[in-house]
């Protein structure tokens, strides 16, 4: 029996008030070791949760320690979510309601405040717990709580009256009482636990209801901690009722937008919080600081939503605003001038919206200009303006990479914006402000620079613009002339001084084709978007030599000289006696081409002037028989060794005989040729002999798994080599007979051909599958068999059936039965390999792998001849 009255009275004290008792963990052991029934029981009896035993001494202890901000009276069921009605959705538009969002729409009713300092005209009343302390002639640490005839009981002294002061007067009138009281004693008063009180909280409410809360809560904190207010609630006229009156009327909008918190009081037993329904909205939208649905009080003018808006952006056009209203009489609509006191002043009514569109986009009073300047943008237009005053002075207003013969001014010519183009050269409109090239700009003009296509930026300032050129270099060699000094400088001297290599300045040409391309790309799509049935796009190409061929807009005064200079001007192997003009003519349905052949350079002088239309094409032909990097390079040992240029038709003899010929130390046999054209064609056989090899070792790795196949690691090694190895492009020759006059000999020389011819070198070498890979004196007298016995004899995987010879000249001899081991057959020459192969049925037939075996075998003996 004296159980059950200690767990009715922990019940009753969790019930009433967490502030009065803290139960032990013995009383709350006590309760967790009742049958789960009877505690479900006095749980519903006395309106407890007992999730917080749940757990035994754990958190959920410390949780009934704390002090909550705020608690419901009672809460015997969950409380469900709120349910959102139609009422409280956000506007129809999607924006939102100004200030619901600061709640969280979740009671916050555990958040702790037992560490909140307590202000000093906290106002003192019962239920309240003063820590009092003295020291000197007596020590003592007092905890007294105010009854509920509002006083204190101090010892050896008796009832103090306290209750209706601040903290303030109370820490003072008990220093002053125990003072007077006590000789020699100082007093030290500090705030215990505060009183909770019950307040109701109605109306649109998230959770209305009664709740206990402490003596520091406030208006706010009370609204949020219990769920916040419903969106069909009002935040402008939330009631703080005290003892039937209406004390105080809270607007959230003073904290939200202007943070006064001069209203927010602080509630007192049986206080009431009464939140009425909304009865106004006005909603803005558009170019605002803070589009929403505001709620208003009273009559609004359109300038005071405005500002409850946060203000108008800078984009906002002030002098067309909408404003949108539903009535019985239907949907009216007004435009209002921001700008004016009768538009700032425009009363607004309940569900009005206003809107806030954006200025125009389009540029007035002003001109643009694009692409190669120092600034690029919009300029103040000014009556009279021409092309140099938009631009400056060359030195200041363009970039070095600048076209100066070339430019275009775009301008619209109608409601449509449809354009048209003009081109000019910046050069005569700003060193010769007088001429016809200097136009006179109109408001929206647009200028467009472009690129030159010289890589300066590669370049060390002037001295390179003007003085270093590119020079023709090897594969790994790249080098530069000082055209002044005659100075070749390496690679190494042109990085450190910025100046471009071949491989550097065409790609940078290439960049800036692009970037050509980029800035004319617009302005030719609007030309194609205006074209119409019997007018064509105004657009106009140009191909063959010149140094950027493409689609041009064909401007007003555009004749065949300033199309030449919009495609960048002529490359030095145009041919200037003979171009053609292709031009596609409608008669009737059909469409029939025309070709105009005519003097390019009568053209371009004036003297033969040439009418130009839209979509017509211009070939500027190239010179017959030009080409560019005609050369052979001779290594080795020839006399005069070197790079040579020549003409088609010229031979292996020619150009040997232009070397001086031969050294006397010179082995013709062993010459190795290298042809560009072989060397692609070789590099494409080596990914494909890569891919098909791959192909072959993964199929095998898949049968070796559970089986006895062999280790792939060898055919692995080959695809590793085969994916590092550089093609040499070899072409097998007879060098001797070539120079002797052989017409099956003689070939014909290509561009880039390379000719090595290597000393004597009686060495002959065994590779493959060998013991021993060795290079041996050459022995007249020695077979194959005897060369492959002093290499250590084949290995195991070698394949002794196809042995094969690789000649010094590249050729490749190939086995002949028995014979091929006879001392009466002499194969070998000074500078040949012998290769012994792998056997491919050791790597389980890999068939590929033999192919590639004897590329790279090859490949190697090439190298191998000219770096020896």
């Amino acid at each position: 029996m004296r159980f059950k009255k200690l767990l009715t009275a922990l019940m009753m004290t969790l019930a009433g008030s967490v502030f009065a008792f803290t139960p032990t963990a013995a009383q709350i052991s006590q309760f967790q070791n009742l049958p789960k029934a009877q505690q479900e029981a006095l749980a519903r009896q006395y309106g407890v949760d007992i999730s917080a035993f749940a757990n035994g001494s754990g958190g959920s202890v410390t949780d009934v320690q704390q002090a909550p901000v705020l608690e419901p009276v009672e809460n015997k069921e969950p409380v469900p979510a709120p349910v959102r009605h139609a009422a409280e959705e956000d506007d129809d538009s999607g924006l939102p309601l100004f200030g619901y969002d600061v709640f969280s729409g979740n009671s916050l009713g555990l958040t702790v405040v037992d560490d909140l300092p307590v202000p000093l005209d906290y106002q003192m009343g019962p239920g309240d717990v003063i820590n009092v302390q003295t020291f000197g002639k007596t020590n003592q640490n007092l905890s007294l709580t105010i009854d509920r005839d509002g006083s204190i009981n101090l010892p050896d002294i008796g009832p103090v009256a306290v209750s209706g002061q601040t903290f303030a007067q109370l820490r003072k009138q008990i220093n002053d009482v125990i003072k007077k009281k006590t000789i020699g004693v100082d007093v030290s008063v500090t705030m215990g636990a505060m009183r909770t009180m019950q307040v109701y909280i109605v109306g649109e409410a998230a959770q209305p209801g009664a709740y206990n809360v402490n003596g520091l809560t406030t208006i706010t904190q009370a609204l949020i901690a219990s769920g916040g207010v419903k969106k069909s609630g009002s935040l402008r006229h939330i009631q703080l009722i005290r003892k039937g009156q209406v004390v105080s009327e809270f607007d959230l909008y003073d904290l939200l937008i202007k943070g006064d918190t001069s209203k927010d009081l602080r509630l007192s037993s049986g206080d009431t919080l009464f939140i009425p329904i909304r009865d106004n909205a006005l909603t803005i939208e558009g170019q605002v600081a803070r589009p929403a649905v505001y709620e208003t009080k009273g009559g609004t003018t359109l300038a005071q939503l405005l500002s409850l808006a946060g203000g108008a952006k800078p984009n906002a056009y002030l002098s067309r605003v909408s404003v949108r209203r539903t009535s019985t009489n239907g949907v009216q609509q007004f435009t209002l001038d921001l700008s004016s006191p009768s538009g700032r002043g425009f009363k607004l009514e309940n569900g009005d919206k206003v809107n806030l569109s954006a200025v125009s986009k389009s540029l007035k009073n002003a001109v643009a200009v694009r692409g190669e300047v120092v600034r690029q943008g919009a300029l103040n237009f000014k009556q009279g303006m021409k092309v140099s005053d938009a631009i400056g002075s060359i030195e200041d207003g363009l970039k070095q990479t600048a076209d100066l013969n070339y430019a275009l001014l775009v301008r619209e010519v109608n409601a449509n914006q449809d354009i048209e183009v003009y081109q000019f050269s910046l050069l005569d409109a700003i060193t010769h402000r007088g001429s016809a090239a200097n136009l006179t700009l109109q408001e929206k003009d647009q200028i467009f620079v472009f690129d030159n296509g010289l890589a300066q930026d590669y370049w060390f300032g002037s001295y390179a613009n003007s003085k270093v050129k590119s020079t023709a270099g090897s594969d790994k060699t790249r080098e530069v002339l000082d055209t002044e000094t005659g100075a070749v400088i390496t690679k190494e001297e042109s990085t450190a001084l910025k100046v471009p290599t071949a491989d550097a300045v065409s790609d940078a040409a290439e960049l800036r084709k692009a970037s050509r391309e980029a800035l004319l790309k617009p302005i030719i799509e609007r030309l194609k978007e205006q074209a119409s049935y019997g007018s064509p796009a105004k657009v106009i190409e140009v191909s063959g030599a010149v140094k950027f061929p493409g689609l041009y807009p064909l401007a007003k005064n555009t004749n065949v000289s300033s199309l030449i200079a919009a495609a960048g001007g002529l490359n030095q192997d145009a041919y200037l006696t003979s171009a053609e003009l292709s031009r596609r003519l409608m008669q009737g349905d059909k469409a029939t081409f025309e070709r105009i052949d005519f003097s390019l350079k009568d053209a371009i002088s004036g003297k033969y002037p040439v009418s130009l239309g839209a979509q017509d094409t211009l070939i500027v032909k190239t010179q017959p028989g030009w080409q560019e990097g005609i050369v052979v390079e001779l290594q080795g040992e020839f006399v005069f060794p070197g790079t040579y240029t020549f003409k088609r038709g010229e031979t292996l003899k020619d150009v040997v005989e232009r070397a001086g010929g031969f050294t006397e130390y010179a082995y013709p046999e062993g010459a190795v040729f290298s042809r560009e054209r072989l060397k692609r064609q070789e590099a494409e056989r080596l990914k494909f002999i890569n891919a098909q090899l791959k192909q072959e070792i993964s199929t095998m790795s898949l049968r070796r798994q559970g089986s006895s196949v062999p280790d792939p690691a060898q055919a692995i090694a080959i695809v590793d080599q085969l994916e590092n190895a550089q093609p040499v492009g070899r072409l097998v020759i007879d060098l001797n007979s070539a120079v002797e006059g052989d017409k099956l000999a003689n070939l014909m020389l290509e561009k880039g051909d390379k000719l090595f011819v290597p000393a004597v070198n009686p060495v002959v070498s065994v590779v493959g599958e060998v013991q021993f890979t060795s290079n041996h004196t050459f022995n007249p007298n020695l077979t194959v068999e005897d060369y492959i016995t002093s290499a250590g004899g084949t290995k195991r995987q070698a394949d002794t059936d196809r042995i094969y010879i690789v000649k010094s000249n590249g050729s490749v001899e190939l086995p002949n039965n028995s014979f091929w081991f006879s001392r009466n057959y002499e194969p070998l020459e000074p500078g040949d390999t012998i290769i012994v192969p792998v056997n491919t049925d050791y790597l389980d037939g890999l068939s590929t792998l033999s192919t590639a075996t004897q590329i790279l075998y090859q490949i190697g003996v090439a190298w191998s001849a000219v770096k020896n």
